[in-house]
């Protein structure tokens, strides 16, 4: 008797020949008409060489480069060949995609052939001037407001305690920065109305203000001013 591969071939006594070929599951099967078939299934090919004693088992169905995943046939399945940086990101329910990372507020990815540099901006503040109306402020982040009109910035819903928010006037139309449902500005002992109709508002071009928030959603302190605000 010996081990091919996963398989277990019997010989017959006196050099008979093959008799049975047991593979890992199942029972031994027996040849017909002196043949032995051997099979692949999914992603597996087998390939006899006629005139030869070789059967040559190949992995088909596969990309070049690309990273392989089980799928519901028991077989493999290629991903999409990943470029410069990219990594296999999972999608319940379905095969991971093929991705880059995505940079925040403050954070640059640069990709490279096998390599992700994650750095900083600028102490991890990225800035962003607001030309329109109106906008929303985002945590961590600092804003230049550049209108002829008031550029009205509304505080994010949603900020953890700790959160970092600045204000840098530069258009000639003001800024206001207004609040959403049970927010509050504190401003030295001067506190803005609570709720959507509170805001704090510059009263020179240059005016600038940098917002701590100091209760989670909904209370923000100015810890750093220039100029004379208002607070409504």
């Amino acid at each position: 008797m010996s081990q091919m591969g996963r398989f277990t071939v019997s010989g017959g006594g006196g050099g008979g020949g093959v008799t049975t070929i047991t593979g890992n599951a199942g029972g031994a099967v027996s040849p017909t008409l002196g043949n032995l078939n051997i099979i692949g299934a999914g992603n597996i090919t087998v390939t006899g060489n006629p005139g030869t004693s070789t059967l040559t088992i190949t992995l088909v169905g596969t990309t070049n480069h690309a990273l392989q995943v089980g799928n519901a046939g028991g077989s493999l399945t290629s991903l999409a060949v990943a470029g410069n940086g990219q990594l296999p990101i999972g999608s319940a329910g379905a095969n991971p995609v093929i991705a880059n990372l995505t940079a925040g507020a403050g954070i640059s990815i640069a990709n490279g052939p096998g390599t992700i540099t994650i750095a900083t901006l600028a102490g991890g503040f990225a800035w962003t001037e607001i030309v329109a109306a109106a906008a929303p402020l985002t945590n961590n982040a600092g804003f230049i407001a550049n209108n002829a009109g008031l550029v009205t910035l509304t505080l994010p819903a949603v900020s953890p305690q700790g959160s970092i928010i600045r204000v840098v006037g530069k258009g000639t139309g003001l800024w206001s920065i207004a609040q959403n449902a049970g927010q509050v500005i504190h401003f030295g002992i001067l506190d803005t109305t609570p709720g959507v109709g509170g805001s704090l508002s510059s009263n020179q071009q240059y005016d600038c203000v940098e917002l701590l928030c100091t209760t989670a959603n909904t209370d923000f302190t100015v810890i750093s001013v220039m100029g004379n605000l208002t607070p409504a």
